[in-house]
Order: structure tokens, then C-alpha cells, then sequence
């Protein structure tokens, strides 16, 4: 009984899944779905070198989002690749709007010269840095553990300093960081206020990144007001590409997928985009 339970409690990951079928086979049904969430990369812009917007937008310039998608996929409950909005969502960005973006480069080696150039010219070359985490292995520690080879790539050492929730959270809060894992997780996908969060810290606390963008802040103000949809996409990419591009701001890395084996006679459960939907029981019952 306690490897079972052991089983179950890993049947969220890849290989946890994998395991649970071929242990219970037709005892278990998957379900699994894309997921409103995902880790965001975060330089406090308040911590030298990274009030600098090369040395930030040379970090973003080294990750090959495309190829960890792959091999990530895998591993951990990380599957899609974007931006700051929900993939597949109406106001999303396409792989050709992505690929405009640092962070997102088709061509990683031309990317990387690119980024290791810009250290050279911000002085930041050898670059040596300790990056925030929080000790959750799936995705958070696999993902960081991920860039920090990334970051290898153009010459940056990093090194992770993994703590629980309650004094990662602190530590963000005090601006007691350099680089940090955060994540943005919503609920119904609304793309306009899901993106809220990458505002400024002044508008929207739980953004640390402690950057002040008075662009950004103008271009969302129009998006809120936009009741045209077209425009409102275009409204979109501009801010979308404030806070990657432009500003360097953060940069959103693979968005989580979420896999929930169930029992099969556990019946009228459907998963959804979102851990907090769904978790009203009435529906529910047991075919036993």
C-alpha cells in the first residue's frame, strides 16, 4: 500500500504517470491538459548588474526555449512554449511573434553570440550569480536547474539557492535577491488580466522584479479600454514585447501542463486550465 501511495503522489510528472498506467492499466484514467501557469524569470532590476537592460536582455538571449520544450517535456509538467499570455488563448503570441523576441531565438547560436557581445559591452563578462528558488522539484527546481546551464552557455555562473515556500516568498518581498524563479499561475483565462501581473512592483506587489516602466503601464492602460478585439491583439504585442524585449523586464519560460491520474471509477471530474477551478465535489461520484 505505501509504494501505491508513493506511486500516486508522483503521478503528476512524466514518468510518475507513466509508471501508474503500467501498474494499474485500465484501474486509472489520465487526464491532462495545458496549464494557466508557468515559471517567470526574474533580474531585480534594483541589484547591479542587472539594472542594466543588456546584461538582463543577454540572460534572456542565452535560453533555448524551443529545445527545452522538448527535452523538458519529458522530465517535468512543462510542455509549451510563450510569452506572456496563455498559448492557444485568443490574444496569444505566434511562434513568429516569439521568435522576434530574446528568449525565444530560432537560431540560439547566433542569439548567444549576440548575448555574450552585450556582457562584453556592459562589462559583465565572467559574470558569477546566485539565482532564488523555491524548493518544489516539479517544475521549479527542473526548470532552474535548466537555465542555470542555459546561462553557462554565454559564460554566466549561476548557482541556486533553494529555499521553502514562506522564505522564498520573504526574500522576494525584501528585494533580498539577484535573480529569482517566480510563477504566473490564474485561473479562467483572461489574457488581459492575466498579464497584469508582469506590471510594475508599485502597481502590482507580487511582480519583483522592481523595474519601473511608464511605457508598459501606458500601453496596458489602453488594452483594458480596448473593446475592438483586433486592436486589442495589437495592443498586446506591444506590451508583450515592453517587457521582453524592450524592457528586458522578465521573461516568461515554458508554461506547466497538467497531468491528474485518477481513479477509473472516480466519475464526472474534467480537468481544467486551472489547479483552483473545479474543486467543487457536488458533481462528482464513486462507480463503486
Amino acid at each position: 500500500m505505501a509504494d501505491r501511495a508513493a506511486l500516486e503522489f508522483r503521478g503528476n510528472s512524466p514518468s510518475g504517470r507513466d509508471q501508474l498506467v503500467k501498474r494499474l492499466g485500465d484501474q486509472i484514467t489520465v487526464q491532462e491538459s495545458d496549464w494557466n501557469c508557468g515559471n517567470v524569470f526574474t533580474p531585480n532590476h534594483k541589484r547591479k548588474p542587472f539594472d542594466d537592460v543588456r546584461v538582463r536582455k543577454a540572460l534572456f538571449m542565452a535560453v533555448d526555449q524551443w529545445a527545452g520544450a522538448k527535452a523538458l517535456q519529458k522530465i517535468a509538467i512543462v510542455r509549451t512554449v510563450g510569452g506572456v499570455v496563455f498559448p492557444g488563448s485568443e490574444f496569444a503570441a505566434s511562434q513568429q511573434d516569439l521568435a522576434a523576441m530574446p528568449g525565444f531565438a530560432t537560431d540560439i547560436e547566433k542569439s548567444r553570440a549576440e548575448a555574450r557581445r552585450l556582457l562584453r559591452e556592459a562589462g559583465a563578462e565572467g559574470l558569477s550569480v546566485e539565482m532564488l528558488n523555491r524548493n518544489v522539484d516539479q517544475p521549479y527546481i527542473i526548470v532552474g536547474t535548466w537555465l542555470v546551464d542555459e546561462f553557462r552557455k554565454i559564460g554566466v555562473n549561476v548557482t541556486q539557492k533553494i529555499v521553502p515556500t514562506g522564505p522564498w516568498l520573504d526574500s522576494m518581498r525584501a528585494g533580498d535577491f539577484a535573480l529569482a524563479m517566480e510563477a504566473n499561475c490564474q485561473m479562467v483565462v483572461n489574457p488581459i488580466a492575466d498579464v497584469g501581473r508582469y506590471l510594475p512592483h508599485e502597481l502590482y506587489p507580487e511582480n519583483f522584479a522592481y523595474h519601473d516602466d511608464p511605457k508598459q503601464v501606458e500601453i496596458y492602460n489602453r488594452l483594458v479600454r480596448e473593446t475592438d478585439p483586433g486592436k486589442a491583439r495589437v495592443l498586446m504585442r506591444e506590451y508583450e514585447n515592453q517587457v521582453i524585449s524592450v524592457g528586458a523586464h522578465q521573461l516568461p519560460t515554458l508554461w506547466f501542463y497538467r497531468i491528474l491520474p485518477i481513479r477509473s471509477y472516480v466519475k464526472g471530474w474534467k480537468i481544467s486550465t486551472s489547479h483552483y477551478l473545479n474543486q467543487d465535489l457536488a458533481n462528482i461520484w464513486l462507480d463503486k
